[in-house]
């Protein structure tokens, strides 16, 4: 992948986590890169093609994280995962399901279905580790894991919103909450 392809997804990937989706355009992009909005059409033809490419790369980056963490207990795995949102939460961004996730009935579709199979993908990822977790002995909950993962992704994603509305750190309690609930 090019250098500046890289920059431009790195670009738009904070102005979705800031913005949204729908409020920045090719020009939010190439002025601060310094290069003509043709320059990011090269890359990026639509910016449903901008927008997708950037959920793959979180889904990439996902599947990455997967099986680097695999060695690891259930418990440090989970621990890892909130940390990933507690980066975001340190810069002040919501996640790339939490930015795009309000506006989805104003997606493209392609965007639609890549967001909708990296939602799928963490639901199943958590609910597993949950399970592994629990027949290890290392979880000790009362709901099914379907219902502790949906509990811990929506937990996560609107803490994220809240903190960036309330400018409480609502993170910090949420990752409690979570960790003493297991």
């Amino acid at each position: 992948m090019s250098d500046k392809r890289i920059e431009i997804l790195d670009i738009a990937e904070g102005l979705i986590k800031t913005r949204g989706y729908n409020a920045f355009s090719y020009k939010d992009i190439s002025e601060p890169l310094k290069i003509k909005n043709a320059a990011v059409h090269y890359h990026f033809p639509k910016k449903s093609d901008l927008g997708e490419a950037i959920i793959l790369r979180s889904r990439e980056k996902l599947k990455k994280y997967n099986k680097e963490w695999r060695k690891y207990t259930s418990k440090k795995r989970l621990s890892n995962f909130i940390a990933l949102y507690e980066k975001n939460q340190s810069l002040n961004l919501v996640c790339i399901v939490g930015a795009l996730g309000s506006s989805y009935d104003s997606l493209p579709d392609n965007m639609q279905n890549s967001l909708t199979e990296m939602s799928n993908e963490i639901r199943i990822w958590i609910v597993e580790m949950l399970s592994e977790g629990i027949a290890n002995k290392e979880f000790d909950f009362s709901e099914k894991p379907e219902e502790k993962a949906d509990l811990i992704i929506a937990s996560l994603l609107s803490s994220l919103i809240l903190d960036k509305v309330t400018r409480d750190n609502i993170f910090k309690s949420v990752k409690a909450a979570i960790l003493k609930g297991l």
